[in-house]
């Protein structure tokens, strides 16, 4: 792998979420550039005005719209070749399995698989001249359930999703490998009262939640040149959590 690997542009859905930006500034702080996908258009004008001056470029753009490759290809520099790809953006929705509608179920796929899907083949042959680093953000429900099927079963998806693209791209010199975040402190839970709070974070190791830039430096580790020889991982960032989810 080019030992410059993240002096080159990656790409990160979900970019102004509390992970997304933590992830954006840390990518920023070890010199690559980062084009950020995002569907949140006011969020997205505040990291741009953020990140000003800096080689970030943000694009507002819908996991599930039909045009989505065609949109991120016109934001990106014709011809650079791509370092790397995060595609930390997921939508919870649905119900349990007697309320839980067909709109939720294809919600959920679409958004957390499909648009996963879509960016790796779109992005992966602009890897290969130097080599290229996936990282798809999972979670543990999707090896241990949870009470949305829906969202469940869109993360366990993309184990068999990161599996087969680290089969299929190795010998092109892309890794693929899927992080499993811990309970982590983002805009999704900032509404959690203190007694959840820390009902949660007595079921990790440490005895607290994750923070997002915790999140944002094992993606960095994952993305980089020293993580060389990990391809087709599960690594857990869940820190024991995952065993009392």
């Amino acid at each position: 792998m080019d030992g410059n690997n993240l002096l080159r542009r990656i790409v990160v859905t979900g970019a102004s979420g509390g992970m997304g930006e933590a992830l954006v500034e840390v990518l920023l702080d070890a010199g690559a550039s980062v084009t950020g996908v995002d569907h949140n258009s006011e969020r997205m004008k505040i990291l741009a005005g953020k990140f000003s001056g800096r080689p970030f470029e943000p694009v507002v753009a819908d996991l599930t719209d039909e045009h989505l490759e065609q949109r991120l290809c016109a934001a990106l520099p014709e011809e650079e070749p791509i370092g790397g790809l995060v595609n930390l953006a997921a939508v919870s929705c649905g119900d349990v399995i007697e309320n839980l509608t067909d709109a939720d179920w294809e919600r959920s796929l679409a958004t957390n698989v499909t648009a996963a899907m879509r960016l790796i083949r779109l992005l992966s042959p602009r890897m290969v001249q130097h080599g290229g680093s996936i990282v798809n953000v999972g979670s543990p429900v999707g090896l241990i359930g949870a009470r949305k099927p829906s969202y469940a079963a869109s993360k366990a998806a993309l184990v068999g999703l990161t599996m087969s693209c680290a089969k299929n791209l190795g010998h092109q010199n892309i890794r693929v490998n899927l992080f499993l975040p811990g309970p982590t402190i983002t805009r999704m839970t900032e509404d959690w009262s203190e007694e959840k709070r820390r009902a949660i974070a007595t079921e990790s190791f440490l005895g607290r939640l994750c923070q997002p830039v915790e999140v944002a430096r094992t993606i960095r580790f994952l993305l980089s040149p020293d993580s060389s020889y990990i391809t087709g991982s599960i690594v857990d960032g869940t820190a024991g959590s995952m065993f009392g989810h």
